[in-house]
């Protein structure tokens, strides 16, 4: 790892909560990093798409529109660092596409593994989805929330056949555990 990138990856996890970070920030790195080398992109760049992708949502205010928000901040961190102009136009298209749903879609073999690495990060942490969710909805309302994230996410930004294949033992896990949280009204 290059000196440069332990200073931003220093600087990022003191963005975050600690759980965000240990739970969220580094599994979507290390998806990245196993996809990257699959896809035999660069590993660095795909790392620090990685690790800014969600930068917006460091500051809770902004989740529901992070894509956007996250682009310039990554921008300030990247040329504060002296990163070249292609690799910041790389992560700011990372950060601007990671959610697939909203935002354009990924262009780049580097977005779209973030993309992916941001999906599967998702299906390690279907507790964290719970707790997440607590407070908002009701139980019924929190476990079809959380089932519709993992299908869209499976459907959707699983597009990379690698990314799949990794975490399909995950999902059929996960949908078997969702399917069976139906709510049983009592016998009368």
């Amino acid at each position: 790892m290059s000196k440069k990138l332990a200073k931003i990856r220093k600087l990022v996890k003191s963005k975050f909560e600690e759980n965000d970070w240990k739970y969220h920030i580094l599994p979507v790195v290390n998806y990245t990093k196993k996809l990257a080398r699959i896809y035999k992109v660069d590993r660095e760049v795909a790392e620090l798409a990685a690790l800014l992708h969600d930068i917006g949502r460091a500051d809770i205010k902004h989740d529901e529109d992070h894509h956007i928000v996250g682009i310039p901040i990554a921008e300030k961190i990247l040329r504060n660092f002296d990163y070249p102009e292609k690799v910041i136009e790389e992560i700011k298209h990372v950060i601007a596409s990671h959610r697939t749903s909203k935002g354009p879609k990924p262009r780049s073999i580097i977005a779209k593994i973030v993309a992916n690495a941001d999906a599967m990060a998702h299906f390690d942490i279907l507790p964290v989805f719970f707790w997440w969710r607590h407070g908002r909805e009701n139980f019924e309302e929190t476990v079809e929330w959380v089932k519709n994230k993992t299908e869209k996410d499976w459907q959707k930004k699983l597009t990379l056949p690698g990314a799949k294949k990794m975490v399909e033992k995950k999902y059929k896990a996960i949908k078997l555990l969702l399917n069976s949280l139906r709510y049983h009204e009592k016998e009368k």
